[in-house]
């Protein structure tokens, strides 16, 4: 079932695609018939390049390429271990702007997570999947999440927090959360959506966002998110430098795939 969740913030919207690495594979489709593959790197184009301005879900809109709103939406759009973190409007918007600029044969996907295999993981998809029997050309593109990356981590617990911290960090921008949150107009939206994350980790920030004391509540969601993220960590590598290693917090992988009957 498709959900569509959100950041408090018009900042944390605006990403900017500093890059975009393209893959093209083509599955089923001979070699000497080019034309799915050309069709399918064309609408990647399109995805990477083509801006679109999209609600924020505060009342405010945001302006950005396709592939950047993607990249925010699939941020947005996460949950911990099946439980959602915020909820919002922007994905939804964001998959009818991409729909609109995209043929009916198409099918896009953007997915992060801050590690292969975390509990805490997004995405969103756009159009529907390719039949079976189609011939399907996939191209794939790697764009900047906004989410900042570790940099000084050497334990699992130094690691898992700074991993929380920038998720936390990057939902809940301290001073533009507290402005917000002392606006009559969106105070509510924000304070539901913050509540929210509370709820998903299963934390009480009422107080701290009654007082709009956005770092103290900004503390409480990292802390629980952090030890969520350190008992998995500790599961799945060896060791800190191993999990660093893997780490993917700052990219959304992006799939296009462009299929013909």
């Amino acid at each position: 079932m498709a959900r569509g969740v959100s950041t408090v913030l018009d900042v944390s919207l605006c990403l900017l695609l500093v890059g975009v690495a393209v893959t093209t594979l083509f599955v089923g489709v001979p070699v000497e018939d080019e034309e799915p593959a050309v069709r399918a790197d064309s609408t990647a184009r399109t995805v990477a390049t083509a801006t679109a301005t999209v609600p924020s879900g505060l009342g405010h809109a945001t302006h950005d390429t396709l592939a950047g709103h993607l990249g925010a939406a699939a941020v947005l759009d996460s949950s911990i271990d099946g439980d959602w973190m915020t909820d919002s409007k922007y994905p939804g918007s964001v998959r009818e702007a991409v729909a609109s600029s995209t043929s009916r044969r198409v099918f896009v996907t953007a997915r992060w997570e801050p590690y292969p295999g975390a509990p805490l993981s997004g995405g969103v998809s756009v159009g529907d999947r390719p039949p079976r029997d189609a011939s399907v050309a996939v191209t794939r593109l790697t764009t900047d999440s906004g989410v900042r990356q570790p940099t000084d981590a050497t334990t699992f617990e130094d690691l898992s927090r700074e991993l929380a911290s920038a998720y936390v960090s990057w939902l809940f921008p301290p001073e533009r959360t507290r402005a917000l949150l002392v606006d009559a107009r969106t105070a509510p939206a924000v304070s539901t959506r913050y509540r929210r994350a509370g709820d998903g980790l299963a934390v009480d920030v009422r107080p701290a966002v009654t007082d709009a004391r956005v770092r103290r509540g900004n503390n409480v969601l990292t802390e629980a998110l952090a030890a969520r993220l350190r008992r998995d960590l500790r599961e799945r590598y060896d060791s800190p430098a191993a999990a660093r290693g893997n780490v993917t917090t700052g990219s959304v992988d992006i799939t296009v795939r462009r299929w013909e009957p």
